[in-house]
């Protein structure tokens, strides 16, 4: 996510805008202190999580009712990536899971995100959300799942193409500005 610092976390002066490893960066104006916001991507974990041909797709908390995507988490500090997709999956619909291949690696520039994306084959059993992330969830074949066009859809989309299914992507409609 981007944020909009403006005062340095460690000296708390005012940060101030200057050329730092060639770009513009914020950084603290106190010359003694050697603070810079880089502000780097987040790695975020996703899984194309599925038995068979059918996918499961999660609503988070706060969306809107008709927002599903994939099940996604942060990858913590000292795992993997494919034991953090595994735990992730383990943890938002309660199942056991076996990380596949490597689907892809995409930007999601709207959230300052990385998004590491796997073919994950689920395990037997009933789906249990974490009611502290999660408000629903709902399987799709995947004949009849559709791509979106940015972050995790991009996952979905070679996933589908893998599978010889060229569906056609889902459209975001642009808001209007008043």
């Amino acid at each position: 996510m981007q944020y909009d610092y403006s005062y340095c976390p460690i000296c708390k002066n005012k940060l101030v805008t200057r050329k730092e490893s060639g770009l513009e960066r914020k950084r603290c104006s106190d010359s003694e202190c050697d603070f810079v916001l880089w502000n780097n991507p987040t790695p975020v974990l996703a899984a194309v999580a599925h038995r068979n041909e059918e996918v499961v797709l999660v609503q988070s908390i706060g969306w809107p009712a008709h927002w599903f995507s994939l099940v996604t988490g942060f990858m913590e500090a000292g795992e993997s990536p494919e034991e953090g997709i595994a735990r992730e999956v383990k943890e938002e619909i309660g199942l056991d899971c076996k990380v596949g291949p490597l689907l892809g690696i995409y930007e999601f520039i709207q959230m300052n995100q990385i998004i590491i994306a796997y073919d994950v084959f689920l395990s037997q059993g009933e789906i249990k959300l974490d009611k502290e992330e999660l408000v629903d969830f709902k399987l799709v074949s995947s004949s009849n799942l559709r791509p979106w066009p940015s972050g995790t859809g991009q996952a979905v989309k070679k996933w589908l193409h893998q599978r010889g299914i060229e569906n056609k992507e889902i459209e975001f409609k642009k808001l209007k500005k008043n």
